[in-house]
């Protein structure tokens, strides 16, 4: 393949109105970006298209979520492999006390703020010159991070690499290097990238179903990858309204009778069906409730059937450690504080004599309250905001 044929493009989305000295910064900072991929990645043609939508931002402080919507769509309507959008406002930080950037591996995206690389957020007073020059040179920093992020490299300890997960914006000015690792690792990915997607060969008209299986399977690492980085097994502790509901309707049903005599009346197929069921029943629900799914609005695409995968994936696997961190708390509960006799007194249609040890049966009450736990507790992301929601599924970083 010829380097004319490895095309990469990559939509840059100025959201929000910028003053005299961000457009320029803006500017620099673009050319500073291209020129480093020219430099170190020669085999692939880069493109690098601007779009502007002032009406996007209207105030000094926004969700990330949001701006990441936006590059999603702009990514989809004009078919970019990845979207930055860049914002004078100030982002929402949810995993840190600032956020310079956010990162979505599942939506090949990223959002920079320029107001607190900007030399004055510190109260530093310098001329527009310098200004521009210092945001131009951490912005281009951000951006080059973000696309190594983008690309499936993990973060690096070296302060001058530029995968170095800097806790200040004067750090951003040493970040300027990739080893050969990594700029390997980087030419593997951008080669799959560049190749033609799925809707663009020949003979690639199919049935959506087809279609989509067909680019989970082309795309299974990079799914893997997005629901990993997505930290699925932080989720009870990120969404507290989830965990809350689920864990009261696990402590009610622990400490009622009823609910013993119910839980170990079901047979073992009874139970393992609605353990299925309030799993993906709840991913279900969790998906659509927050507006997870995004429709193709174009024609069949290959991304959004891994951005979508990806969503789904996550969402899943975070009810799964949830479940399973609930089905845990159940059992050592059980195991504390009821006795084989305490359980055959409460469950008194068992249909065979509890264990001597009551531990098959404190088993199964745990697997029982636990699905009916996350059940309840998925109606909790009624009260998350779909903007911190989203946060949670799609942003894998903060810098």
């Amino acid at each position: 393949m010829s380097v004319s044929d490895r095309l990469v493009e990559i939509g840059v989305i100025v959201t929000g109105t910028l003053d005299a000295v961000d457009e320029a910064a803006v500017r620099r900072g673009l050319d500073l970006f291209r020129e480093f991929l020219i430099v170190r990645f020669p085999d692939f043609r880069w493109e690098v298209k601007t779009t502007r939508r002032p009406e996007a931002v209207a105030s000094k402080r926004t969700a990330p979520s949001a701006l990441l919507q936006q590059a999603l769509n702009e990514r989809d309507e004009q078919h970019w492999d990845f979207a930055f959008a860049i914002t004078a406002a100030e982002l929402e930080s949810h995993y840190s006390h600032h956020c310079f950037a956010a990162l979505s591996r599942p939506l090949d995206s990223a959002v920079f703020s320029l107001s607190l690389i900007d030399p004055r957020a510190i109260g530093r007073d310098a001329e527009s010159e310098l200004r521009i020059a210092t945001i131009a040179n951490r912005l281009s920093r951000l951006m080059l991070h973000a696309l190594s992020h983008l690309l499936g490299l993990v973060r690096d300890s070296n302060p001058t690499n530029l995968l170095f997960h800097p806790s200040s914006a004067e750090q951003l000015d040493e970040m300027e290097e990739l080893t050969d690792s990594q700029v390997e690792q980087q030419i593997s990915a951008l080669v799959e990238i560049a190749d033609q997607r799925l809707e663009e060969r020949s003979g690639s008209s199919t049935t959506w179903i087809n279609f989509m299986l067909r680019s989970a399977v082309i795309n299974a690492r990079e799914i893997w990858q997005a629901i990993f980085a997505a930290r699925p097994w932080q989720f009870p502790r990120r969404l507290s309204g989830l965990t809350l509901a689920a864990v009261s309707t696990l402590v009610v049903l622990l400490l009622t009778a009823e609910s013993w005599d119910l839980a170990l009346s079901q047979s073992f197929a009874s139970t393992t069906g609605l353990v299925v069921v309030s799993w993906i029943g709840t991913t279900t629900y969790v998906v659509f409730r927050q507006q997870l799914i995004v429709p193709n609005r174009t024609r069949q695409s290959e991304q959004m059937v891994v951005t979508n995968l990806s969503a789904i994936g996550i969402v899943f696997a975070g009810m799964l450690v949830t479940w399973l961190t609930l089905t845990v708390a159940a059992l050592a509960i059980a195991g504390l504080l009821f006795g084989p006799n305490l359980i055959a007194e409460w469950a008194a249609s068992l249909s065979q004599p509890a264990s001597q040890s009551g531990w098959a049966e404190r088993f199964s009450m745990s697997t029982f309250s636990a699905s009916l736990g996350l059940m309840i507790g998925a109606l909790g992301t009624s009260f998350e905001s779909q903007h911190y929601f989203r946060h949670i599924i799609f942003v894998d970083e903060e810098i």
